[in-house]
């Protein structure tokens, strides 16, 4: 019982919708989803939490640029000795799905930048 209080003493602390968002994710949640686009945009948010995981599923990895999937893979510190916690990725997808989309027509012919990690290997 004391227990359970004292993990809602800190709603009571926390006053803004961001800093108990911050506090669920870092100390509660097992499972977080998001796209790579919105783990760019708050990288910075997840490394000031330490924001710790050990692996990484990208679901429909065949349409995700391949420098699109590593920004998940830099959502946290590294740890002493550079060592990273990251031990598993898993990409999911179908290679006969469309390929990533690329708009720029340079990019697309000479750069290979239409291709995905996933269908590389």
């Amino acid at each position: 019982m004391f227990t359970f209080l004292e993990e809602c003493r800190a709603f009571e602390i926390l006053r803004t919708y961001q800093e108990r968002s911050k506090y669920l994710v870092t100390t509660q949640a097992k499972i977080i989803a998001m796209t790579c686009t919105h783990a760019a945009l708050k990288r910075h948010d997840f490394i000031e939490s330490g924001f710790e995981f050990d692996s990484l599923v990208m679901e429909e990895s065949a349409q995700i640029l391949e420098i699109e999937t590593f920004i998940p893979m830099l959502l946290q510190e590294p740890h002493r000795g550079n060592k990273c916690r990251l031990k598993r990725v898993v990409l999911i997808g179908d290679h006969n799905q469309l390929p990533p989309v690329i708009k720029n027509i340079a990019f697309q012919k000479y750069s290979r930048m239409d291709q995905s990690l996933f269908s590389r290997f």
